[in-house]
């Protein structure tokens, strides 16, 4: 062998200090991360130093995992766990711990708040198969149903899978009542509305089912094709026929009650409803038009979720945009805030950096399902920036506790940004980037890096 060369021995001595002495290493350690930060804070301005001091100040810090936030962690939801509806967001349709995030706060809410119902941006229909499953605790059913019945790709997760498989464990050996329910708000199909309101009143035997069948089967097979090709007179006919499908359907309440039961009754004329709902959602999406008809229809089924299960509580998630109280042309919790008056809260999601999945976007073209990479830092002075220079990860942290500072209702006022993502994604992250208004949210929770959801093989 050769000799050893100084510089060796002086690494095999410092691995030997290591191992002698790892606390005064890990000291050194924290020492100089310690003076680091200070140096990097020093380097602030003055008015973004003084943001980032009081969030430290008002944050509460959250495990880096959500899966394994304590209950203690979550108190932050006691305060309002009266509200009949909570609203839980997402800055993108793909990130694994906004999803994890918000099966672990819909765990401590029903199982310490009895909230009774998870309602999510997903369809209307495909959610009474997968609701079925979950009633029946059959977990043996519920990715096959996730992959054949959903419509949406953001949904076909395992971390959805798991939320799902959550909710059959915790209905085993629960009466009716005391059972958790899934189901989906959203009204861009009618895959499955049709078919089962003619199946339905083919069971009751209604003597207009002709009548129906003819109007459900039109229903269906205009939304498959985004009604091309009718005029706006021949679509305003076909909206006519349902409502007086619908009124047929109320007319002959009681026969059809005796037939089934009020519980059955009621669920199909909902379903005519979203039928109807659909229907126009698909036809305006490929018009010129002013008003936001799916946050609308989304906003008064979660209405009817609130009657239909006689005022049990709801969480609700859906993105960010869907869930905020910004009017954003009639954004669905606009409407529920102001269909429920002091009764619906609103609880966004931030993050700086890290991966998620979207549709690709180049140019006008979608390029297919892949995984994102946030590599950029966040733009400078906006929400995400200020959250990426907090002392802690992940955390939690009220607006009205940010309001309490004038720096921070001064940045409101001039107009602050953040950033968010919907189902598509181009690669150009400034393209992201809104305006923030306090009254958007009432709570936030942020997570500095992130990861992709998993989607099911």
């Amino acid at each position: 062998m050769g000799r050893t060369s100084n510089s060796v021995l002086a690494v095999n001595q410092k691995q030997t200090q290591v191992e002698k002495y790892p606390i005064l290493m890990l000291m050194f350690a924290l020492c100089t991360m310690l003076f680091a930060c200070k140096d990097e804070d020093s380097a602030l301005d003055p008015e973004t130093k003084a943001l980032v001091q009081t969030l430290e100040l008002e944050l509460e810090p959250l495990s880096e995992d959500p899966i394994s936030w304590t209950d203690e962690q979550l108190q932050f939801l006691d305060p309002v766990s009266d509200r009949a509806i909570i609203g839980l967001g997402e800055a993108t349709h793909g990130t694994a711990e906004f999803f994890k995030a918000k099966h672990r706060m819909l765990r401590y809410l029903v199982e310490h708040h009895n909230y009774k119902v998870f309602a999510i941006e997903a369809d209307f229909g495909e959610s009474l198969f997968i609701n079925e499953a979950v009633q029946n605790s059959d977990k043996s059913q519920i990715e096959n149903l996730m992959k054949t019945k959903m419509h949406f790709w953001t949904w076909t997760t395992e971390e959805v899978r798991d939320l799902l498989y959550w909710m059959c464990d915790y209905n085993v050996g629960k009466s009716e009542n005391e059972k958790v329910r899934y189901w989906g708000v959203d009204c861009q199909f009618n895959t499955y509305h049709p078919d089962m309101v003619k199946n339905f009143l083919a069971e009751v035997n209604v003597s207009f089912f002709h009548f129906a069948e003819a109007v459900l089967d039109e229903a269906k097979s205009g939304a498959a094709n985004q009604f091309s090709g009718y005029s706006k007179d021949g679509f305003d006919n076909l909206l006519g026929r349902i409502d007086a499908l619908r009124d047929s359907v109320m007319k002959y309440q009681a026969d059809i009650i005796d037939a089934s039961s009020e519980r059955r009754y009621q669920l199909n004329l909902q379903l005519i409803n979203v039928t109807r709902q659909t229907s126009e959602v698909t036809y305006y999406a490929q018009k010129t038009t002013t008003k936001n008809y799916r946050d609308q229809y989304m906003a008064e089924n979660v209405g009817w979720l609130h009657e239909y299960f006689a005022g049990a509580g709801i969480v609700l998630w859906a993105h960010n945009y869907h869930i905020s109280h910004g009017y954003y042309g009639g954004a669905m919790g606009y409407r529920l805030k102001t269909d429920f008056p002091g009764d619906y809260f609103a609880l966004g999601f931030l993050f700086s950096k890290g991966f998620f999945t979207a549709m690709t976007r180049s140019g006008n073209q979608n390029l297919g399902l892949d995984t994102q990479d946030l590599k950029a830092n966040p733009k400078s002075g906006s929400m995400n920036d200020l959250m990426s220079r907090a002392n802690s990860d992940v955390f939690t942290v009220s607006i009205s506790d940010l309001q309490k500072h004038n720096e921070w209702t001064t940045a409101f006022s001039k107009g602050i940004e953040y950033f968010q993502v919907g189902a598509v994604y181009n690669n150009k992250p400034t393209d992201y980037y809104f305006g923030f208004d306090p009254d958007y949210f009432e709570q936030l929770i942020y997570f500095d890096h992130t990861t992709a959801a998993v989607q099911l093989k």
